[in-house]
């Protein structure tokens, strides 16, 4: 360890770099002068060579303190937003003009700060909506346990299948919370391999159909015959459909139509989901990828779902390389699209299917 890492603070270092310039310069000069020129002796004027460093040296220490206050200003404004931190406030900010290192890194600290701020936000809105969404099958189990208990309810068929599917709800929503956690931090390995559309679509138009047999929705798809497979992970893409598929089939109102289409673009598939359903406002739409977010809050639970599909799609979709996104009006309905990978070429794609094939949920 140097003797300057060993000094407290920037400004007592700045200080004793400086001292020890200006007196060794002084010094300097009198060697040059005195035995270099023979301008005076050395000897006769040792009182001045002193005097003149002891001045120059404490002129030198003021100025260095002065400066190095200033320097350091925005230092200390940051060590002490760090120990707020440190309590929890992540609203610390450093206020600086300065265009220096420490300015850039005042900046940086700013930035940080935002950041965690956001990330502070979310953890609290994701443990709210995480404890309300949980409380809500759990009070129905323990309502009909205590009814069970105190006989005010019978043990039958009735109650039992509630219960069941409470329970279910339950175990859905754990699964999808775990699932979204793994594919946010990449701990979900990709099987990849090459995917046909057309054969994937019918299979989720037919599990759409089972899951919600509401009738007056027709499913159409409208996929060209000589679409390239895509370089994806089967089970993934078929999430992603039936998550978009699902949705636009809860909110497209009787009589409507939910088409899925798709198309080549720059060595990616874009594959859309459009509805004629009341579209989403132009203020919802930026945040329909959130966790837990649902652009009708009027609508319940058991109707509009938890708000976790979309955020798995896109989790899903961005672990691909693609990109997913929304477009929509309010009164026309809205269409999601997200874009795969275009499979290499290994041969005829087999598996064609018709064109336009439509079918209702019925």
């Amino acid at each position: 360890m140097t003797l300057l890492q060993r000094l407290p603070t920037i400004r007592s270092k700045l200080g004793s770099v400086i001292v020890f310039a200006v007196g060794t310069t002084l010094l300097l000069v009198y060697l040059i002068l005195g035995v270099g020129f023979e301008v005076f002796t050395i000897g006769g004027h040792w009182w001045e060579l002193l005097l003149a460093g002891a001045l120059g040296a404490g002129i030198a220490l003021v100025i260095a303190r002065w400066v190095a206050r200033g320097m350091t200003q925005p230092l200390r404004d940051m060590a002490q937003a760090a120990r707020r931190m440190e309590t929890g406030d992540y609203s610390q900010r450093v206020v600086t003009d300065s265009r220096d290192e420490v300015g850039r890194l005042a900046e940086a600290f700013n930035r940080m700060s935002e950041e965690l701020e956001g990330l502070e936000l979310l953890r609290r809105e994701l443990v709210a909506n995480v404890s309300h969404e949980l409380k809500t099958p759990i009070s129905a189990l323990r309502a009909h346990l205590e009814n069970l208990l105190d006989g005010v309810e019978q043990p039958d068929r009735e109650t039992l299948q509630i219960m069941l599917v409470q329970s279910e709800r339950l175990g859905r929503l754990v699964d999808q919370l775990l699932d979204l956690s793994r594919l946010e931090s990449g701990d979900v390995p990709l099987e990849r391999e090459r995917v046909e559309l057309a054969p994937l679509v019918s299979q989720v138009f037919s599990e759409i159909q089972v899951a919600r047999p509401e009738p007056g929705v027709t499913l159409a798809d409208d996929l060209p015959g000589d679409l390239p497979p895509v370089f994806a992970d089967r089970e993934r893409v078929h999430q992603v459909l039936f998550n978009l598929l699902d949705n636009a089939v809860r909110f497209t109102p009787t009589g409507g139509r939910v088409t899925v289409s798709a198309s080549r673009h720059n060595g990616s598939v874009d594959v859309a989901v459009a509805d004629t359903g009341p579209g989403i406002s132009s203020e919802d739409l930026s945040r329909v990828f959130e966790r837990f977010y649902r652009v009708d809050q009027s609508r319940s639970r058991d109707d509009g779902g938890t708000g976790i599909g979309l955020a798995i799609a896109r989790s899903v979709v961005e672990a691909h390389g693609g990109r997913i996104w929304a477009d929509s009006e309010p009164g026309r309905g809205s269409t999601f699209t997200f874009e795969l990978p275009m499979a290499p070429a290994a041969g005829p794609a087999s598996g064609s299917l018709p064109e336009n094939r439509t079918r209702r949920t019925e």
